[in-house]
């Protein structure tokens, strides 16, 4: 009889990951994925919506081993790479994947399609940039776009006063300054400052489960 477990083991397999890989996706230990494979335990519901996103399935398959109308082709496409998840003070100081040995990683992510090499993960803070990008939405990085081939109104990530800041790029009058998507939010711009230090271009988000109840 198929159950959850053999699901998970076999959308996993079929996606080419290590119980590891999977873990790291989830934010969790590959201990918690071997109990869910051998039947130990079962996924809490918070855990199966980042689960069934992470294996390209639905909530209702790995339950009930049914597809839903809306879904009823897995998609078995293996993730190619991993992208780690940076605090904001550890976004300032990035510089490429090779110095990635002198940060404490706890989460990895895939990365999207136009993700360089060096891209990595930031979670956002607050409300500035609402209602496009909201509280703890996980945005993706690219420090290896050159700031003269970003254009008016995209968004970056900047190092400003010690901190990295996410917000909307204007070059305007042969100066660049930094402009908050919330019209209500206070400062709305921030004008860069000779120590300010483009850490990069945002090129993706990652969606996890959402609860609607």
């Amino acid at each position: 009889m198929e159950t959850i477990g053999k699901r998970i083991k076999s959308l996993r397999k079929a996606k080419k990951l290590t119980q590891k890989d999977l873990g790291k996706l989830l934010g969790l230990s590959d201990v918690s994925v071997l109990k869910w494979e051998n039947e130990t335990n079962t996924p809490k519901l918070e855990n199966m919506h980042e689960l069934a996103l992470a294996l390209d399935t639905t909530v209702e398959y790995l339950m009930y081993g049914k597809a839903s109308e809306e879904s009823s082709v897995i998609d078995f496409r293996p993730v190619s790479r991993l992208l780690p998840v940076l605090t904001h003070v550890q976004a300032g100081n990035w510089t490429s994947v090779q110095s990635i040995s002198k940060f404490d990683i706890n989460q990895w992510l895939p990365a999207p399609p136009s993700a360089g090499k060096n891209s990595f993960y930031m979670i956002v803070k607050g409300t500035s940039n609402a209602p496009y990008f909201n509280d703890g939405d996980y945005i993706c990085i690219d420090p290896d776009v050159p700031i003269d081939c970003v254009q008016t109104g995209e968004m970056v990530v900047v190092q400003h006063e010690g901190d990295a800041t996410f917000k909307a790029l204007v070059k305007e009058d042969n100066r660049m300054y930094l402009q908050a998507l919330n019209k209500n939010y206070q400062p709305n711009i921030i004008f860069l400052k000779e120590d300010s230090i483009y850490k990069g271009k945002y090129v993706g988000k990652f969606e996890t489960g959402r609860k609607f109840l």
